[in-house]
């Protein structure tokens, strides 16, 4: 009889949402995961750049955390709090990759114009990263994905855009994923006549549309209020965060509040 003892890893089927930074799931599809764990399922949320910074901040990163009221070392662990209020209040489990948000790459963007534009060069593999490094903190969580949530990248952020074709990847390789309207941005006029057009360029043109009760559109929007670093930068045109959140999910409902999803 064999002398090595053989360790069983228990995994759990769950639908994975993937968040750019720290509030978008919560922001634009929160009530998605509020219901699915009404349901009994265990929704996880993975942050993808959810990492500290590596090295000294440029001028344009310490202004972004002035404007969050935070210092300069402070940011990532606030923000992360954050992030477990909203976990707690939707009933999922948070997760976060070592990936830093784009305002700390190197000095590849400085400015509001480079962040919402192009991916920078040396950034054109960026999505096979995220996909090892998504799938093997997976595995070690003992995570088995049942299906995928990524950002449609409306308002075109960069790291948005990196998920949006890591998603593209996962759908490529056969996994069920599904695009959420990254809000407040999928709010905004300047965006919101353009969703559908934009969701053409890279989506199946399948729509689902996700009915929220009463409760579980509270529940987006108390964890939408968790964020209070970046309540007053993200809803700088749009107003009060609550209304803002509830408007939209009405606007996509036609009266009723709702959450819409495309799928890749």
């Amino acid at each position: 009889m064999s002398g090595y003892a053989i360790r069983v890893v228990e995994r759990t089927t769950s639908a994975v949402f993937l968040a750019p930074h720290y509030d978008d799931v919560a922001l634009s599809c929160g009530g998605t995961v509020a219901r699915l764990a009404d349901s009994g399922e265990a929704p996880v949320i993975i942050t993808v750049f959810g990492g500290k910074p590596d090295g000294p901040l440029t001028q344009f990163a310490s202004d972004m955390h002035q404007r969050w009221g935070v210092g300069p070392n402070d940011a990532i662990a606030l923000r992360r709090t954050e992030e477990q209020c909203a976990e707690r209040v939707l009933g999922a489990r948070s997760i976060w990759l070592d990936f830093a948000d784009a305002i700390y790459r190197d000095g590849r963007y400085t400015s509001d114009l480079q962040l919402f534009g192009a991916i920078h060069p040396r950034e054109a593999e960026f999505a096979m990263d995220i996909h090892e490094a998504m799938f093997d903190t997976l595995d070690a969580a003992g995570i088995a994905p049942s299906s995928f949530y990524v950002p449609l990248a409306i308002g075109n952020h960069v790291d948005h855009q990196h998920v949006l074709t890591a998603g593209l990847k996962l759908a490529q390789s056969g996994y069920e994923v599904s695009a959420y309207e990254d809000f407040p941005y999928a709010g905004d006029p300047a965006w919101r006549d353009t969703i559908e057009a934009r969701a053409l360029n890279v989506t199946s043109n399948q729509i689902s549309l996700n009915r929220l009760t009463p409760s579980q559109l509270d529940r987006r929007v108390e964890a939408v209020l968790c964020y209070r670093s970046q309540l007053d930068v993200i809803f700088r045109r749009q107003g009060d965060p609550a209304t803002a959140t509830r408007r939209y999910a009405r606007v996509v409902g036609n009266g009723e509040p709702a959450e819409r999803f495309w799928r890749l």
